[in-house]
């Protein structure tokens, strides 16, 4: 067995889902709901992030629109996968770098033409307070891995997160989409939808056909890996079970 490991600040987050009954719109530090922008790939109901950035000089938008004149721009980073998105927040607001936010399971989805063309939807997100971080923080969850079973596979470039625990959450389906078809490279593979451990984040996985899949396990893909651009737009990946035993992390807490 090979280990592996979630570095992140490991939660119990069961006060998280109460927090729908506070004010929302408070910039204080008292836990409550905060609006702000986001980019419609950063928005994740539920999830956790980290803001990685402080202020930046620049808006990442080639013309920003109005809406965006009194915002002021952080990179977060989304939980296990370390995906980093842009927040776009009310200048003053009271966001700090390095500190853990959670974003609500509402939003709004853009009625003006200026936000709609940006791919921009307004949001809320809330610190988390002291009350609902019992555990320390930065700690770096270790799992073990298994050698045999997974196999190779093809994911789309967004949702490759190599050492990223995943959970196969259905059977086989039976087909792939046409781009990968008719590309010739992946005749022999099917549909699976996957998600990423401890957030809403689902994907197609196209495991090959003779790989081993078994909805309801945890497994992660490994770092190297070839991208197949233009022809289907995919990285070839190779991919391993992990002992779930081992996690002690729980998934549902994090959401």
């Amino acid at each position: 067995m090979k280990v592996g490991s979630i570095t992140a600040s490991v939660l119990s987050l069961g006060a998280v889902g109460n927090a729908g009954a506070q004010e929302s719109g408070s910039d204080g530090g008292d836990g409550r709901f905060r609006e702000a922008i986001a980019t419609g790939s950063a928005y994740v109901s539920g999830v956790l992030f980290r803001v990685v950035s402080p202020p930046l000089e620049d808006a990442p938008i080639a013309d920003p629109p109005s809406v965006l004149q009194n915002y002021s721009v952080r990179v977060i980073q989304h939980f296990n996968t370390n995906e980093e998105e842009y927040l776009f927040v009310p200048e003053g607001t009271a966001i700090e770098e390095g500190e853990q936010y959670v974003f609500d399971d509402r939003f709004s989805s853009p009625i003006e033409d200026e936000l709609a063309a940006e791919d921009l939807v307004r949001v809320e997100y809330r610190p988390l307070t002291e009350e609902e971080l019992p555990l320390e923080l930065e700690t770096e969850e270790t799992f073990e891995i298994f050698d045999d079973g997974g196999g190779e596979a093809a994911v789309r470039p967004d949702n490759f997160f190599p050492g990223a625990p995943f959970e196969i959450v259905s059977g086989p389906q039976g087909w792939v989409p046409n781009d990968i078809a008719q590309s010739g490279l992946f005749t022999d593979y099917n549909s699976v939808h996957a998600e990423y451990f401890g957030t809403n984040r689902r994907f197609l996985f196209f495991p090959q056909e003779g790989a081993s899949t078994e909805e309801g396990n945890l497994y992660v893909m490994r770092n190297e890996a070839e991208i197949f651009d233009p022809v289907g737009n995919l990285v070839a990946a190779e991919f391993d079970p992990i002992d779930e035993e081992t996690v002690t992390i729980d998934d549902d807490s994090l959401r």
